[in-house]
């Protein structure tokens, strides 16, 4: 995982593109955190049967309800603080945003190669492509 993060860094160092830039920090950052997203669970997977152990031998069951008893106020995440979760478990799911990008890119090239690009010329009165939604007019002009 490191070899990666560190691969993706250069990558990223060697962009100019600032939609590559983006996707390549995500990613960056999306395997950061995860990696210590997995080292946190591995810690508190390790230390949890010495806790309940601990417990269990000194008899400290009182103090474990008092603590059971504390309510912890909603922790909603932010807008920033769900994308990062967002980012880190995208990471885990092994999805790259750098690749992503990487294949849209790559469609796009396919799309426009070998044509005008839909731009009108003196020959060909086509239409040019449009994010709009409506539909063109039927009626005569």
């Amino acid at each position: 995982m490191v070899e990666d993060i560190k691969a993706l860094q250069v990558k990223l160092d060697a962009t100019n593109d600032e939609d590559e830039q983006r996707a390549l920090e995500e990613d960056v950052t999306g395997k950061i955190l995860w990696l210590l997203w997995c080292g946190i669970c591995a810690e508190v997977d390790e230390i949890l049967p010495k806790v309940v152990n601990y417990i269990q031998r000194e008899g400290a069951m009182r103090g474990l309800m008092q603590i059971s008893t504390v309510e912890l106020p909603s922790t909603d995440p932010s807008d920033d603080q769900a994308h990062l979760q967002r980012v880190m478990y995208d990471a885990g799911a092994d999805i790259s945003k750098y690749q992503l990008w990487l294949d849209a890119q790559a469609r796009e090239q396919a799309k426009w190669s070998g044509t005008n690009r839909g731009t009108p010329t003196l020959d060909d009165q086509g239409t040019t492509p449009s994010a709009s939604r409506q539909a063109p007019s039927t009626a005569a002009v």
